[in-house]
């Protein structure tokens, strides 16, 4: 009797974006190619991240800066080069820096520069400015623990990657920012939800996490009844299920697991689907995240891990039993 696995990795495509930033980058080509793998989304809150205490560092060529989050006494310290690997520059550019207050009447002219909500640097040039880089507090710490940027970070980082989930969607068919621009329940979770934090906004404390597979992995072991042809077919990858069918069958498995409020459809009958893994007949699913976040709702939490393993597996056996299993 043969028997067969897949284990699925599920990892951000690109950094959580505020309402308020997808609203900015929502016609981005860059973002839009960022995110063109990923067809499963998160829609969830947290409170309000900010850089506070900014400073340029002259003699180190360096931005200094913290991180603070409305509720969390964790600070994050960090340090930026001013002249990065990924970016067209080096140390014989003029470099400047462009800052994005979260208040915009509010006005300050001197380091340390507060209550920031991102910044960007961009090279100098005689009769123009040169955009080189864009980051948000989240989008600075995806980039360096995915060694995407050179930067020095110390503090409890994790504990700024926590998310009360609101909804998970899929958009298979067009882009996520296609699909949720106009997208009603966005709208309605922007609208209805209360802040957080008394007095914030929503549309800075919403976010929206957008998900592609690092991977996908299949293993199958035969029976001494299998046929020659079927493990013809499992090498050759014959069997193995379009990348389309594993994101359906990923967001069914994620709203079975936490049941978000603003699902209309929790499907209860999981792993039964029509248009999910059902008919492969694995005799064992997995999901879990790559990344160093944690998915809260009601009921309890899927934690993800930065690494190949990942973290906490939401489990599907035998096309029967779902089920999360806790990484120890």
């Amino acid at each position: 009797m043969s028997r067969k696995s897949i284990i699925n990795k599920l990892e951000l495509a690109y950094a959580p974006m505020t309402g308020y930033e997808f609203a900015i980058v929502k016609k981005d080509p860059v973002v839009e190619k960022a995110i063109e793998r990923a067809s499963l989304y998160v829609i969830a809150q947290r409170p309000i991240i900010t850089f506070e205490n900014v400073s340029p560092n002259p003699s180190e060529y360096t931005l200094d800066f913290e991180i603070h989050q409305k509720g969390n006494p964790n600070i994050l310290k960090g340090k930026l080069p001013l002249i990065q690997s990924v970016a067209d520059c080096n140390f014989n550019d003029d470099i400047a820096i462009a800052f994005n207050f979260l208040d915009k009447n509010e006005i300050q002219t001197k380091p340390p520069f507060n209550n920031l909500h991102g910044f960007s640097l961009v090279k100098q040039l005689k009769d123009k400015q040169e955009f080189l880089l864009w980051f948000s507090p989240e989008k600075l710490l995806q980039n360096w623990w995915k060694e995407q940027v050179e930067c020095e970070i110390k503090g409890d980082y994790k504990s700024f990657m926590n998310y009360n989930v609101h909804y998970v969607g899929k958009a298979t068919k067009q882009s996520i920012l296609k699909r949720l621009t106009g997208h009603s329940t966005f709208q309605d979770i922007l609208s209805l939800e209360n802040p957080i934090t008394y007095k914030d906004l929503p549309k800075h404390e919403i976010a929206i996490l957008c998900f592609e597979f690092q991977d996908n992995l299949q293993f199958q072991v035969f029976g001494e009844n299998s046929s020659v042809e079927e493990m013809k077919s499992s090498l050759l990858g014959e069997n193995f299920p379009k990348q389309e069918t594993i994101f359906l069958d990923a967001e069914k498995a994620l709203i079975r697991a936490m049941n978000p409020e603003y699902n209309k459809e929790l499907f209860k009958n999981y792993p039964k689907s029509e248009d999910g893994l059902y008919k492969d007949n694995y005799d064992y699913i997995s999901y879990s995240f790559v990344d160093p976040i944690t998915l809260k709702y009601p009921k309890g939490e899927i934690n993800g891990v930065l690494g190949h393993d990942g973290g906490d597996s939401i489990v599907v056996k035998d096309n029967k039993s779902v089920s999360l299993v806790k990484r120890k």
